[in-house]
């Protein structure tokens, strides 16, 4: 075992998750470490979050829809010079510096989200 142990925002209880999309996020972030970015099978983050794959799809896209992470499409090309798909890369982006009404509010001095 690589790590016993991995870090999750605080902040992320703020937003209001259901249990599945939460477990997907903290599978994502613990698969990430401080890369930011990972690349786990949808059958593995299933697996690991004990859910279906329709309910991990499901979990991905409303987190991508939140900002909380974004998706990359993988492809290469096989030997036969075919493009096919290979795993999707996930990256997890920074979360609000807080929020205000439901709303995400960044640092007012760089607009950047931390």
């Amino acid at each position: 075992m690589r790590n016993c142990f991995y870090q999750v925002d605080a902040r992320i209880f703020e937003l209001g998750l259901k249990p599945i999309p939460f477990a997907v996020y903290s599978y994502l972030v613990f698969c990430a470490g401080q890369k930011r970015n990972c690349f786990p099978a949808v059958r593995t983050i299933a697996k690991k979050c004990s859910c279906s794959e329709s309910a991990a799809r499901s979990a991905v896209k409303e987190l991508e829809a939140r900002g909380l992470i974004t998706k990359e499409f993988g492809y290469c090309e096989n030997r036969y010079g075919v493009r096919q798909q290979t795993s999707n890369t996930y990256h997890i982006q920074p979360l609000p510096a807080y929020y205000e009404n439901g709303e995400p509010r960044y640092d007012r001095d760089n607009d950047l989200p931390f």
